[in-house]
């Protein structure tokens, strides 16, 4: 997991802040090639739901975002409801639960978080908290896995995840408060208790973000959500930290 963490931050670092030097417009492709990636899986593991669908209810939000910003955001997510509609009345073969889920899910767990990326300022200050928002999740993970495996007794989330332990989660929140925290606080201008903050939400988040996606494949019994990058998944097995981490970043940095 360690290692998968570490390819992660090594790829989408340099990718996101060449994003953010090229310009808006970069952004929004690298998102929406990333959007494509994970409605292709989506549509895969959701069967019968077509890739057409899921793609449109990830990209809404994304798209709109660009003129209206959050309240675009919003507006895209909730786009999806009448979009399974769309789906569900014309092609009889996909009136299934599955199928309702997996746009939703474009919507809400992919295409909304996804679209705060665009939303960070073109400055040092949005390069940074951009740099935190991808990055963010290795340092927790690292913190984790070193901790759980010299300290860790007591599972987290047994059901779930059965490597994860408490000592572990502890491990990764303290890396990450003090990481993110120090980078916070000496490059962004933050306050000790802001840069604690972000440093905390980063890790909590990214963590609930890896739960959930593990809670996802047990439900859907696999392994992997795609084989995009053999040994290693495929694009949501990547970025699922991401969905939560990019959120919980913008709105943390928002805070007086």
């Amino acid at each position: 997991m360690l290692r998968r963490r570490a390819v992660t931050a090594l790829v989408l670092a340099p990718i996101a802040l060449g994003a953010i030097a090229l310009g808006k417009w970069a952004v929004l492709l690298v998102v929406l090639l990333v959007t494509i990636g994970a409605a292709y899986e989506l549509s895969r593991a959701l069967n019968p739901l077509p890739f057409l669908a899921a793609l449109g209810a990830g990209a809404a939000p994304i798209l709109l975002a660009l003129p209206y910003g959050p309240t675009g955001i919003l507006a895209g997510a909730l786009l999806a409801l009448p979009w399974a509609l769309f789906w569900l009345a014309g092609k009889p073969e996909t009136r299934t639960l599955r199928a309702v889920l997996a746009v939703l899910l474009m919507a809400l767990w992919v295409g909304a978080p996804l679209a705060h990326l665009g939303l960070f300022p073109r400055s040092r200050y949005g390069v940074v908290l951009i740099l935190i928002a991808v990055v963010g999740p290795w340092i927790s993970d690292s913190g984790a896995y070193f901790a759980g495996r010299f300290f860790g007794r007591h599972l987290l989330f047994p059901s779930l995840s059965p490597n994860k332990t408490l000592e572990g989660g502890l491990g990764g929140l303290l890396a990450t408060v003090l990481v993110v925290g120090f980078v916070s606080y000496q490059f962004l201008g933050f306050s000790l208790a802001k840069a604690a903050i972000i440093g905390a939400g980063v890790s909590l988040f990214s963590q609930t973000g890896d739960l959930f996606e593990s809670t996802l494949k047990r439900i859907l019994d696999v392994k992997d959500l795609g084989h995009f990058l053999p040994g290693h998944g495929g694009v949501l097995d990547r970025v699922d930290s991401l969905l939560f981490t990019a959120p919980a970043v913008y709105y943390i940095s928002l805070l007086v």
